[in-house]
Protein backbone atom coordinates (compact mmCIF):
# COMPACT_ATOMS: atom_id res chain seq x y z
CA UNK A 1 0.00 0.00 0.00
CA UNK A 2 1.30 3.47 -0.85
CA UNK A 3 2.28 5.89 1.88
CA UNK A 4 0.23 8.84 0.61
CA UNK A 5 -3.51 9.25 0.45
CA UNK A 6 -3.59 9.80 -3.29
CA UNK A 7 -1.61 6.66 -4.27
CA UNK A 8 -3.65 3.51 -3.95
CA UNK A 9 -1.07 0.88 -4.89
CA UNK A 10 2.64 0.52 -5.53
CA UNK A 11 3.15 -2.30 -8.02
CA UNK A 12 6.87 -2.96 -8.26
CA UNK A 13 8.38 0.33 -9.37
CA UNK A 14 5.05 1.56 -10.70
CA UNK A 15 2.72 3.84 -8.77
CA UNK A 16 -0.96 3.74 -9.63
CA UNK A 17 -3.28 6.67 -8.96
CA UNK A 18 -6.94 6.67 -8.03
CA UNK A 19 -9.30 8.64 -10.24
CA UNK A 20 -9.58 11.31 -7.56
CA UNK A 21 -5.80 11.70 -7.44
CA UNK A 22 -5.65 12.03 -11.22
CA UNK A 23 -8.29 14.78 -11.12
CA UNK A 24 -6.33 16.64 -8.43
CA UNK A 25 -3.09 16.47 -10.44
CA UNK A 26 -4.75 17.56 -13.68
CA UNK A 27 -6.74 20.42 -12.20
CA UNK A 28 -3.76 22.80 -12.10
CA UNK A 29 -3.54 22.80 -15.89
CA UNK A 30 -7.16 21.86 -16.66
CA UNK A 31 -9.40 23.58 -14.07
CA UNK A 32 -12.65 22.15 -15.46
CA UNK A 33 -11.54 18.50 -15.20
CA UNK A 34 -13.82 16.23 -13.15
CA UNK A 35 -14.34 12.59 -12.28
CA UNK A 36 -17.26 12.42 -14.69
CA UNK A 37 -15.07 13.83 -17.50
CA UNK A 38 -12.46 11.09 -16.93
CA UNK A 39 -15.18 8.46 -16.98
CA UNK A 40 -16.48 9.89 -20.24
CA UNK A 41 -13.01 9.82 -21.82
CA UNK A 42 -12.77 6.17 -20.81
CA UNK A 43 -16.17 5.44 -22.37
CA UNK A 44 -14.92 7.04 -25.59
CA UNK A 45 -11.90 4.71 -25.65
CA UNK A 46 -9.31 7.41 -25.01
CA UNK A 47 -7.86 5.87 -21.85
CA UNK A 48 -8.09 2.41 -20.28
CA UNK A 49 -7.24 2.41 -16.57
CA UNK A 50 -6.85 -0.82 -14.66
CA UNK A 51 -9.54 -1.97 -12.24
CA UNK A 52 -9.32 -3.46 -8.78
CA UNK A 53 -11.48 -6.46 -7.93
CA UNK A 54 -13.97 -4.08 -6.36
CA UNK A 55 -14.12 -1.98 -9.52
CA UNK A 56 -12.01 1.03 -8.58
CA UNK A 57 -10.00 2.63 -11.37
CA UNK A 58 -6.20 2.77 -11.16
CA UNK A 59 -4.16 4.97 -13.51
CA UNK A 60 -0.51 4.43 -14.44
CA UNK A 61 1.91 7.21 -15.40
CA UNK A 62 1.34 6.30 -19.06
CA UNK A 63 -2.40 6.67 -18.53
CA UNK A 64 -1.82 10.07 -16.92
CA UNK A 65 0.44 11.23 -19.78
CA UNK A 66 -2.15 10.09 -22.29
CA UNK A 67 -4.84 12.09 -20.50
CA UNK A 68 -2.65 15.20 -20.58
CA UNK A 69 -2.20 14.70 -24.30
CA UNK A 70 -5.93 14.22 -24.91
CA UNK A 71 -6.94 17.25 -22.86
CA UNK A 72 -4.23 19.42 -24.43
CA UNK A 73 -5.34 18.50 -27.95
CA UNK A 74 -8.95 19.20 -27.03
CA UNK A 75 -8.13 22.56 -25.42
CA UNK A 76 -5.36 23.87 -27.66
CA UNK A 77 -6.39 22.51 -31.05
CA UNK A 78 -10.18 22.36 -30.63
CA UNK A 79 -10.22 18.78 -31.92
CA UNK A 80 -13.28 16.54 -31.44
CA UNK A 81 -12.69 13.39 -29.40
CA UNK A 82 -13.14 11.10 -32.40
CA UNK A 83 -10.35 12.96 -34.21
CA UNK A 84 -8.14 12.77 -31.11
CA UNK A 85 -8.77 9.04 -30.89
CA UNK A 86 -7.67 8.56 -34.50
CA UNK A 87 -4.55 10.64 -33.85
CA UNK A 88 -3.69 8.54 -30.80
CA UNK A 89 -4.12 5.36 -32.81
CA UNK A 90 -1.73 6.69 -35.45
CA UNK A 91 0.78 8.08 -32.95
CA UNK A 92 0.39 6.48 -29.50
CA UNK A 93 3.58 8.01 -28.08
CA UNK A 94 3.02 10.39 -25.20
CA UNK A 95 4.60 13.43 -26.83
CA UNK A 96 2.39 16.50 -26.75
CA UNK A 97 0.90 17.66 -30.07
CA UNK A 98 3.00 20.79 -30.45
CA UNK A 99 4.11 19.87 -33.96
CA UNK A 100 0.66 18.83 -35.22
CA UNK A 101 -1.09 20.75 -37.92
CA UNK A 102 -4.57 21.88 -37.01
CA UNK A 103 -6.55 24.63 -35.37
CA UNK A 104 -4.66 26.18 -32.48
CA UNK A 105 -5.46 28.88 -29.96
CA UNK A 106 -4.27 32.40 -30.62
CA UNK A 107 -3.91 35.23 -28.15
CA UNK A 108 -7.37 36.22 -26.88
CA UNK A 109 -7.14 39.81 -28.02
CA UNK A 110 -5.92 38.86 -31.51
CA UNK A 111 -8.17 35.86 -32.09
CA UNK A 112 -9.53 35.83 -35.59
CA UNK A 113 -6.58 37.66 -37.15
CA UNK A 114 -4.88 34.43 -38.25
CA UNK A 115 -5.79 32.29 -41.22
CA UNK A 116 -9.38 31.94 -42.34
CA UNK A 117 -11.25 28.77 -43.25
CA UNK A 118 -13.88 27.96 -45.81
CA UNK A 119 -16.95 26.04 -44.69
CA UNK A 120 -15.54 22.89 -46.29
CA UNK A 121 -12.24 23.25 -44.42
CA UNK A 122 -13.99 23.75 -41.08
CA UNK A 123 -16.18 20.70 -41.65
CA UNK A 124 -13.14 18.57 -42.52
CA UNK A 125 -11.09 19.79 -39.54
CA UNK A 126 -13.79 19.61 -36.88
CA UNK A 127 -15.92 16.65 -37.94
CA UNK A 128 -19.02 18.87 -37.96
CA UNK A 129 -21.60 18.74 -40.73
CA UNK A 130 -22.90 21.55 -42.90
CA UNK A 131 -26.23 21.60 -41.06
CA UNK A 132 -24.55 22.26 -37.72
CA UNK A 133 -22.47 25.07 -39.19
CA UNK A 134 -25.62 26.66 -40.64
CA UNK A 135 -27.38 26.39 -37.27
CA UNK A 136 -24.47 28.02 -35.48
CA UNK A 137 -24.59 30.90 -37.91
CA UNK A 138 -28.38 31.21 -37.62
CA UNK A 139 -28.04 31.57 -33.84
CA UNK A 140 -25.15 34.05 -34.25
CA UNK A 141 -22.61 31.82 -32.55
CA UNK A 142 -20.27 32.04 -35.55
CA UNK A 143 -19.96 34.88 -38.04
CA UNK A 144 -18.85 34.01 -41.55
CA UNK A 145 -18.14 36.68 -44.13
CA UNK A 146 -18.21 36.68 -47.91
CA UNK A 147 -14.83 37.06 -49.60
CA UNK A 148 -14.83 36.87 -53.40
CA UNK A 149 -18.03 34.86 -53.31
CA UNK A 150 -16.72 32.36 -50.72
CA UNK A 151 -17.94 32.20 -47.12
CA UNK A 152 -14.96 32.40 -44.75
CA UNK A 153 -14.60 31.90 -41.01
CA UNK A 154 -11.98 32.89 -38.44
CA UNK A 155 -9.95 30.63 -36.16
CA UNK A 156 -12.31 31.54 -33.34
CA UNK A 157 -15.28 30.42 -35.45
CA UNK A 158 -13.49 27.14 -36.17
CA UNK A 159 -12.94 26.54 -32.46
CA UNK A 160 -16.62 27.22 -31.72
CA UNK A 161 -17.69 24.76 -34.43
CA UNK A 162 -15.37 22.08 -33.03
CA UNK A 163 -16.81 22.51 -29.53
CA UNK A 164 -20.37 22.47 -30.86
CA UNK A 165 -19.61 19.27 -32.81
CA UNK A 166 -18.72 17.57 -29.52
CA UNK A 167 -21.88 18.79 -27.80
CA UNK A 168 -24.37 18.02 -30.59
CA UNK A 169 -24.35 14.20 -30.11
CA UNK A 170 -25.17 14.81 -26.42
CA UNK A 171 -28.35 16.65 -27.35
CA UNK A 172 -26.99 20.18 -27.06
CA UNK A 173 -27.73 21.94 -30.33
CA UNK A 174 -26.91 25.57 -31.19
CA UNK A 175 -30.31 26.77 -29.95
CA UNK A 176 -29.35 25.38 -26.51
CA UNK A 177 -25.93 27.00 -26.66
CA UNK A 178 -27.38 30.49 -26.98
CA UNK A 179 -27.47 30.64 -23.19
CA UNK A 180 -23.65 30.55 -23.20
CA UNK A 181 -23.53 33.43 -25.67
CA UNK A 182 -25.92 35.38 -23.45
CA UNK A 183 -23.67 34.79 -20.44
CA UNK A 184 -20.66 36.05 -22.40
CA UNK A 185 -22.57 39.17 -23.45
CA UNK A 186 -23.32 39.88 -19.79
CA UNK A 187 -19.66 39.43 -18.87
CA UNK A 188 -18.71 41.84 -21.62
CA UNK A 189 -21.17 44.36 -20.22
CA UNK A 190 -19.41 44.23 -16.86
CA UNK A 191 -16.01 44.66 -18.50
CA UNK A 192 -17.27 47.64 -20.51
CA UNK A 193 -18.46 49.36 -17.34
CA UNK A 194 -14.92 49.19 -15.97
CA UNK A 195 -12.78 49.78 -19.05
CA UNK A 196 -14.77 51.63 -21.71
CA UNK A 197 -13.54 55.09 -20.63
CA UNK A 198 -9.92 53.92 -20.93
CA UNK A 199 -10.43 52.13 -24.25
CA UNK A 200 -12.07 55.21 -25.79
CA UNK A 201 -9.59 57.69 -24.35
CA UNK A 202 -7.81 60.06 -26.73
CA UNK A 203 -4.61 59.54 -24.75
CA UNK A 204 -2.54 56.67 -26.24
CA UNK A 205 -0.99 55.72 -22.89
CA UNK A 206 -4.43 55.40 -21.27
CA UNK A 207 -5.73 53.26 -24.14
CA UNK A 208 -2.64 51.05 -23.86
CA UNK A 209 -3.23 50.72 -20.12
CA UNK A 210 -6.86 49.81 -20.79
CA UNK A 211 -5.87 47.06 -23.22
CA UNK A 212 -3.46 45.57 -20.68
CA UNK A 213 -6.18 45.63 -18.03
CA UNK A 214 -8.62 44.07 -20.48
CA UNK A 215 -6.32 41.11 -21.05
CA UNK A 216 -5.90 40.64 -17.29
CA UNK A 217 -9.64 40.85 -16.63
CA UNK A 218 -10.53 38.39 -19.41
CA UNK A 219 -7.98 35.84 -18.20
CA UNK A 220 -9.07 36.16 -14.57
CA UNK A 221 -12.77 36.01 -15.47
CA UNK A 222 -12.19 32.94 -17.63
CA UNK A 223 -10.38 31.16 -14.81
CA UNK A 224 -13.11 32.14 -12.33
CA UNK A 225 -15.84 30.82 -14.62
CA UNK A 226 -14.00 27.51 -15.08
CA UNK A 227 -13.50 27.10 -11.35
CA UNK A 228 -17.13 27.91 -10.55
CA UNK A 229 -18.28 25.40 -13.15
CA UNK A 230 -15.89 22.74 -11.83
CA UNK A 231 -17.21 23.28 -8.30
CA UNK A 232 -20.83 22.92 -9.40
CA UNK A 233 -20.01 19.80 -11.43
CA UNK A 234 -18.42 18.23 -8.35
CA UNK A 235 -21.55 19.10 -6.39
CA UNK A 236 -23.72 17.59 -9.12
CA UNK A 237 -21.80 14.31 -9.07
CA UNK A 238 -21.59 14.21 -5.29
CA UNK A 239 -17.79 14.28 -5.42
CA UNK A 240 -17.69 10.62 -6.41
CA UNK A 241 -14.17 9.26 -6.91
CA UNK A 242 -14.75 5.71 -7.96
Amino acid sequence: MADTAELLFDVGDERLLTIGAVVDRLRTEFPDISVSKLRYLEEQGLVSPRRTKSGYRLYSQDDFNRLVRVLSMQRDEYLPLKVIRRELERSPASTLPSARQGIRKTDLLRAGEGREYTAEEIIQLTGADAGLLDELEDYELVHGRQVSGVRRYTETDAGIVAAAAQLAPLGLRPKNLRVLKTAVDRELGLIEQVLLPSLRSHRPERRREGLEQLDDIVQAATQLRQLLLAREVRRLTGGEAR
